[in-house]
């Protein structure tokens, strides 16, 4: 439970379903409660935190089945395909329904011939299967060999920080000037995310509009190599990394146009926070990107890794107020019909009651 998209996912899920229905604890395999995860004990969730060894842990199994008996556990939720595995082998006979959570795919994604064979046997027991995408859903089933007639989808929803309005005060402390746009994302710095794309696609922005600036938030394993590309670029003065920032609302509330040029995606929960703002948003042609942004309705969809397509419609909606206005209020109402936390919460409510009838 660090930081990350699924982790953020779990604990709005924890926090929003009914407790008067639901009492839930959270089990991590890897040694660590992690930063959301000390979060959540603080408000009073319960952790059970095990040490798994490399390779396959087989005593982890008996471990997590010891726990489900004890803590008489009616469900077993297991988020991501990892802890599938232990979890749903650890319930098997125990009368423990499970649920499974794909969140997202590799890149490039590809077949496994152990999965092959293992899969369709847990897909068996296993009460219901859940993807968070349609892409991801029918990846499950393309991949993964589980049935995709049985697989359920349930995007992820976020409740939106609120922060006060961002004035040129807050702007200024990051380097901002009051007349320049701001091209922002808030992300890993992981190869999946594609960041030297969105860098590259800005110099040539930048070329032409020199009151921009990029606002990169987060960080990650790629951080140097990206901080040397913007100097390759010559645009250290226009791309501030600002580290990772566990508030992010007011960063977020400071950008004009957010970018999110991934290789793949599930449901981008940072994409739901700028849906959510009103932001105006242009997103690669990836996974759930496309189930959230209907091109040229509530945002902009282009290619994956085409840098030229992105330079462009940067430039365009640089020069574009009323259509990134209109945009955002259009991803405003896609978010708020479709990606709210309560949409989502009550339909894993409505998951968790079927698998106990």
């Amino acid at each position: 439970m660090g930081v990350g998209g699924t982790q953020q996912v779990i604990s709005q899920l924890v926090k929003n379903l009914d407790s008067s229905r639901f009492e839930c604890s959270i089990a991590c395999l890897d040694g660590e409660v992690g930063m959301i995860g000390e979060a959540l004990q603080q408000d009073g969730v319960a952790f059970h935190v095990f040490d798994r060894t490399a390779g396959f842990d087989r005593a982890l199994i008996s471990k997590l089945r010891a726990l489900l008996k004890q803590q008489q556990i009616d469900i077993i939720h297991c988020h991501q395909y990892t802890p599938y595995v232990y979890g749903a082998l650890a319930a098997l006979f125990t009368g423990v329904r499970i649920v499974f959570t794909e969140h997202g795919r590799f890149y490039p994604d590809s077949y496994s011939w152990k999965r092959r064979l293992v899969n369709p046997v847990l897909g068996g027991f296993t009460h219901s299967i859940v993807a968070i995408s349609a892409a991801t859903a029918d990846a499950l089933g393309h991949y993964e060999w589980f049935s995709r007639k049985s697989i359920k989808v349930i995007y992820n929803g976020t409740s939106v920080p609120t922060a006060d309005e961002a004035g040129d005060y807050f702007r200024a402390d990051v380097g901002i000037d009051s007349e320049d746009l701001v091209f922002g994302t808030i992300a890993r710095f992981d190869e999946i995310k594609n960041l030297p794309m969105m860098i590259e696609g800005f110099s040539k922005v930048h070329q032409k509009n020199p009151h921009t600036k990029l606002l990169m938030v987060g960080d990650g394993d790629e951080r140097k190599s990206l901080e040397e590309l913007v100097q390759k670029f010559a645009i250290s003065d226009s791309v501030i990394f600002t580290g990772y920032q566990s508030d992010t609302a007011k960063y977020m509330a400071i950008i004009d146009l957010y970018l999110l040029t991934s290789f793949s995606e599930g449901t981008s929960m940072t994409l739901l926070e700028a849906m959510a703002n009103g932001t105006c948003s242009i997103v690669t042609a990836v996974g759930g990107n496309v189930e959230l942004i209907e091109d040229q309705k509530n945002g902009v969809v282009v290619a994956s890794g085409d840098t030229a397509a992105l330079a462009e419609w940067m430039s365009k909606l640089t020069n574009a107020p009323q259509q990134r206005r209109q945009f955002g209020e259009q991803a405003k109402r896609t978010y708020e019909q479709k990606f709210s936390v309560t949409t989502m919460a009550n339909q894993y409510a409505t998951t968790y009651e079927k698998v106990m009838a």
